[in-house]
């Protein structure tokens, strides 16, 4: 029985060391955070610097603002969200380039995402695995190019991507679109591969993709439309300490079964 005293103790122990872990209230105060071009952050500690790479440790009410090229803000799950008010931008990228935005959940903006570029106008911004719901506009790039927006899901926005002013090519593809993608006065974005909530059409082959292309008001948006929708960011900071609690408490009752199977089994000798 004495070695099995360690394992109970590392039963009771084990919940309560986890618990820092579990996802703490987000700040709830609206603030504006920079990300300047010296690579620092102001403004919050909940976004951690590892090199090129800002990385999201807990839930942001407020906006970004990032200044700083060649850079990944990875959300890894959590939710960047806004009040909702005129004009507020969720991340606004004007003048950068080179800068990635993934597995993020963006809410209630006027414009979740914004871009408009200096004097090169390729600027060469992906928008990667978000989840952008509740805006006024999803994705807004005013004269810039080069721009890749891909695995994102589209949600209740009044338009989810607007592409306006730009000479030269975007690409949208494999996305979950909700709205409409808006083109005004610009060269048309390559968009392809992407799931439309109100397509209707079918698919004979079971290719995944529909068999005519998707319209909207006459307008041709897609000619290889999807069939599912594009699968949503998982947000691993609201199960992962509970999956890894289940995994470990299942290892330590695993060993301390086969122990006890272990002693039940050996022989009792009498007499000495």
């Amino acid at each position: 029985m004495k070695s099995l005293k360690p394992i109970l103790v590392i039963l009771l122990v084990f919940p309560f060391v986890l618990l820092p872990l579990s996802p703490i209230e987000e700040v709830k105060a609206q603030s504006t955070i920079y990300i300047r071009a010296d690579g620092s952050v102001e403004g919050t500690d909940l976004i951690q610097r590892n090199n090129n790479t800002y990385t999201f440790l807990n839930n942001i009410s407020g906006s970004i603002v990032i200044s700083k090229k060649f850079i990944t803000l990875d959300g890894s799950g959590f939710t960047l969200k806004g009040s909702g008010a005129y004009p507020q931008k969720g991340i606004n990228l004007s003048h950068r380039k080179n800068v990635t935005v993934k597995n993020l959940v963006i809410m209630n903006y006027s414009t979740g995402i914004f871009c408009k570029p200096g004097s090169d106008t390729r600027t060469n911004i992906t928008i990667l695995g978000n989840y952008i719901l509740n805006c006024d506009i999803g994705i807004d790039f005013v004269g810039s190019s080069n721009n890749l927006i891909k695995y994102n899901t589209f949600k209740n926005n009044t338009n989810d991507i607007s592409i306006s002013y730009v000479i030269g090519n975007n690409l949208i593809t494999q996305n979950s679109i909700d709205s409409f993608v808006q083109v005004w006065m610009s060269d048309q974005p390559i968009i392809d591969m992407n799931y439309w909530t109100d397509y209707n059409g079918t698919d004979s082959d079971g290719d995944g993709i529909g068999d005519s292309a998707y319209f909207y008001h006459d307008i041709l948006q897609d000619s290889h439309p999807l069939i599912e929708p594009v699968p949503v960011i998982p947000e691993f900071p609201s199960w992962a300490p509970m999956l890894l609690t289940l995994i470990t408490l299942t290892v330590i009752l695993a060993v301390y079964r086969k122990r006890l199977t272990k002693n039940t089994k050996q022989p009792i000798i009498l007499g000495a």
